[in-house]
């Protein structure tokens, strides 16, 4: 069994009528029963303030039936005192490789919580996000992939 943590930008595609959505779909279709499919709940908090901020009616509906499809069919991780350390060491690392500053470092917080969430649960990350290619270089125990890649 492989479990896998579909990062946000990975779920936002999710059902769109486009290619990323059809390669999705595909990927998705291809995996094991055994499988696991998870999200953090951060890619809630995410997709729910794009539902909020949004002025697009369609674009606010499309949302929400992808947060409650979320929600109805895959694992939702919370928080845990677990990543704490994780997040930490991997802030500092990326901070300390990359040269950005303190303030710039906030930028990637969501990111660096995603992956720490990740490593701990013991998962396969899935984003398309080119920051988890750095902190895989960080942290061996990340498990990246991208299925948007082709």
């Amino acid at each position: 069994m492989t479990k896998y943590l579909l990062d946000t930008n990975i779920t936002s595609e999710i059902g769109k009528d486009n290619q990323a959505g059809y390669r999705l779909l595909d990927r998705l279709s291809s995996l094991n029963d055994e499988d696991n499919i998870c999200v953090s709940i951060l890619t809630l908090y995410e997709s729910n303030y794009g539902l909020k901020n949004s002025d697009d009616e369609i674009q606010k509906s499309e949302i929400a039936e992808n947060i409650s499809f979320l929600k109805r069919n895959f694992d939702v991780i919370p928080l845990d005192l677990k990543e704490m350390e994780i997040y930490a060491d991997l802030k500092v690392a990326y901070k300390n490789l990359t040269g950005i500053t303190k303030k710039e470092a906030k930028k990637n917080d969501l990111d660096l919580l995603i992956a720490s969430t990740s490593i701990a649960e013991n998962a396969t990350l899935v984003s398309n996000d080119k920051i988890f290619k750095t902190i895989a270089k960080i942290n061996t125990r990340l498990k990246y992939e991208n299925w948007l890649e082709e």
